[in-house]
C-alpha cells in the first residue's frame, strides 16, 4: 500500500505534467487564434467549443457512471476554455 508522502508525490508530477499541457494549450491556441485574424474569422465558435466539452467528457470512457464526476469535468474543461479566451484577448486585441 502506498503511503500518504508517495501519493503526494505522484500528485506533485501531474501538477508538473499539467502545467506543462496547459502552456502547449496555450500555445496551439495562439496559433489558431493568429490563423482566424488573419483570415478574419470569428474569435468564439460555440459549435466547437460545446464539442470539446463532450469530448472531454467521453474520454473517460465512463460517461454516466459518476455524474458528478462528469459535471466536475465539464467544469474544469468549460473553466480553461473561458480563462483563454480571457488571456487571448487580452493578447491580441
Amino acid at each position: 500500500m502506498a503511503t500518504i508522502p508517495e501519493l503526494r508525490q505522484e500528485i506533485d508530477q501531474i501538477h508538473k505534467d499539467l502545467h506543462a499541457l496547459l502552456k502547449r494549450r496555450r500555445d496551439l491556441t495562439m496559433d489558431v487564434w493568429k490563423i482566424k485574424q488573419e483570415q478574419s474569422l470569428p474569435f468564439f465558435n460555440a459549435e466547437r467549443e460545446e464539442q470539446i466539452l463532450a469530448d472531454f467528457v467521453k474520454m473517460s470512457g465512463e460517461q454516466g457512471q459518476d455524474p458528478a464526476f462528469d459535471e466536475l469535468l465539464k467544469g474544469v474543461m468549460n473553466n480553461i476554455l473561458r480563462e483563454y479566451e480571457k488571456y487571448l484577448k487580452s493578447k491580441f486585441r
